[in-house]
């Protein structure tokens, strides 16, 4: 059959049936969503029971030595990766009911059971390997948001882009996870709907897919291509009628604007059911699979779908009321606060720098854009005051070998740096903050530590400089937990955040706030760092689309090379609030 003729197919059996996708689609999200929840708070029990303040790759010698913590996190990960493949069972079965008009709620979550019953502990083994890598390559087809950690931090794949090795390695590696991800593309349809074994479906895949590869790639590719371009086609009509309907005198615009968000919302989850029933119809219309999906068994129970029936109704009745208030909210601006504004290392624009990064001439320059905070780093001196510097190695900047400990602070601001064509002295700490607290700008310090420090480093720290700190308002972080411990315990007053490079768990830490890596942050995060009265920075957001999602999730600070590009960004949302803009708005970040 061919691409277009089998889209065409598959699109008339979706909207025909529209109705029992979307509930199917619906009912795997409110599972997940508690599930999501439960897992969160089992993994937080377990580390607040252990004393595990937080879980990071900084801690990983303090869980070693807690092997009761690690035998439960383990148990817990190995019922996510079942929980992951019941889902793929609970979509890929729906649709196979759905296909022989034996559609049955109660009835596919047994079946759904009995098809994690069936499984082997090897067989999740491979499926552990299976989901971690290829998975989130073919989110397009199987997504879940069960492993929606499982990403590469953006700050990872910079450090690895900027070495030639390591940018050639990583490139290979993802053409090779490319191709098994197309090349074992029918192993979960062949083990959950002909229920053979994963080492059949292995073999059974590759011989399906065998001399095939650009075949399936090509569809992949057109069928996500129709459907999400088509949806978002009707997006820009629908932002073109609202900026008609704003120039109508007042209820027309905001009734407008209610309507038309609501088409955008119902056409998102129209569309993102659409899409994924075609990616994994794609996969069942195979001849191989499709006399298994065409076979009937049972017929479905005329009571429970009367009380599946109420059921939705009551269901559909609380998310409609519950999108109504949340559209007057945010089309009225009301659901965001702005973020503050932090210039990241001291400086602005990666294009076009405006000076040496943690340095006094491009503090100077930055302040003049009235940043909220600018973000610098400390490191200790061999005599134990402190200067300016990121780097652990000073040749990075300055050519010299050895580390900042291994010199004395004279020593120190005889060096040069030099970056982006540009040059500038090594500033000492007090230097830099004399100048910011005579322009009355706030600072985020952020203290660098080393295994050569000295032990009375946080002690001098706090005995130096925390009345200023009080005064000026300044703020400190710190991805060493030490640092924070330390400080809520000498210097409780002073706000400290935590840097955390990773979402894996909620923290519980005595921290005011946490700082966390953009790529892993999401909103059950946020609303957990409310609930304790914790303030949210997310690092280093340096692009429109990511800015637009940190103000969308409202985060309390966005950390930024581009801070004028942000200024420009926060300014646009806070100026621009005619209903369209807000609506487009809201579909920019829709893909996030």
């Amino acid at each position: 059959m061919s691409t277009f003729s089998l889209f065409k197919k598959i699109t008339k059996e979706f909207f025909s049936h529209c109705l029992s996708y979307l509930t199917l689609f619906f009912s795997m999200n409110v599972m997940l969503f508690a599930v999501i929840a439960l897992f969160d708070y089992t993994a937080s029990l377990i580390l607040r029971s252990q004393h595990i303040p937080y879980l990071s790759y900084t801690n990983l010698i303090v869980l070693v030595q807690k092997p009761l913590a690690i035998f439960l996190l383990l148990l817990l990960f190995i019922t996510l990766i079942m929980t992951v493949y019941f889902q793929f069972s609970y979509l890929l079965l729906g649709i196979q009911q759905i296909y022989r008009r034996q559609f049955n709620l109660i009835g596919l979550v047994k079946e759904s059971w009995q098809e994690i019953r069936r499984q082997t502990w090897r067989s999740f083994g491979f499926f552990f390997f299976y989901f971690m890598l290829i998975i989130p390559v073919s989110q397009e087809i199987f997504q879940t948001q069960l492993l929606s950690k499982v990403v590469i931090p953006t700050f990872i794949i910079d450090f690895l882009g900027n070495n030639l090795l390591y940018a050639f390695l990583l490139a290979f590696f993802g053409i090779v996870i490319a191709y098994l991800a197309i090349r074992w593309i029918f192993i979960l349809p062949l083990v959950i709907l002909t229920q053979i074994s994963p080492k059949e479906a292995i073999s059974k895949s590759l011989s399906l897919t065998k001399g095939k590869f650009w075949h399936f790639s090509w569809r992949i590719f057109l069928f996500s291509l129709f459907s999400v371009g088509l949806k978002y086609v009707i997006f820009v009509c629908i932002y073109f009628a609202q900026i008609w309907l704003d120039t109508l005198s007042d209820p027309y615009p905001l009734i407008g604007g209610m309507i038309n968000l609501s088409l955008v919302q119902v056409i998102d989850v129209i569309g993102g059911a659409w899409t994924s029933v075609l990616l994994m119809s794609l996969l069942m219309y195979h001849p191989t699979i499709l006399s298994h999906v065409e076979e009937k068994e049972w017929q479905p129970s005329q009571v429970s779908l009367r009380w599946l029936n109420v059921l939705n109704g009551f269901i559909l009745a609380m998310v409609s009321l519950s999108i109504l208030v949340f559209n007057i909210f945010f089309l009225n601006g009301l659901t965001q606060r702005e973020p503050k504004i932090v210039s990241h290392r001291g400086v602005d624009s990666l294009t076009h720098p405006n000076g040496v990064q943690n340095t006094i001439p491009s503090l100077k320059k930055t302040i003049q854009l009235k940043p909220d905070f600018i973000e610098m780093d400390i490191q200790e001196t061999k005599d134990g005051k402190f200067v300016m510097m990121h780097d652990p190695d000073l040749s990075v900047l300055t050519g010299n070998k050895g580390t900042p400990q291994s010199y004395t602070l004279e020593e120190l601001t005889q060096m040069t740096v030099h970056e982006n064509g540009m040059s500038a002295k090594v500033a000492s700490f007090d230097e830099y903050l004399e100048v910011a607290d005579k322009a009355n700008q706030k600072l985020l310090i952020e203290i660098k530590t080393s295994k050569q420090d000295s032990k009375k480093m946080m002690a001098n720290f706090i005995k130096t400089y925390e009345k200023n700190i009080l005064a000026h308002h300044h703020e400190v972080q710190s991805l060493d937990y030490h640092v924070i411990s330390t400080l809520k315990e000498q210097a409780p007053k002073i706000p400290v955040s935590y840097i955390l490079p990773y979402n894996f768990v909620f923290p519980n830490t005595p921290s005011d706030g946490y700082t966390m890596e953009a790529t892993t942050l999401n909103e059950t995060f946020i609303v957990k760092a409310r609930g304790t009265k914790k303030h949210v920075f997310a690092w280093t957001v340096n692009d429109t689309d990511t800015m637009n999602k940190m103000m969308f999730m409202d985060v309390d600070g966005i950390i930024t090379d581009e801070l004028s590009l942000l200024k420009q960004e926060i300014k646009e949302f806070r100026d621009s609030p005619n209903y369209a803009d807000r609506i487009m708005y809201y579909i920019s970040v829709l893909p996030n």
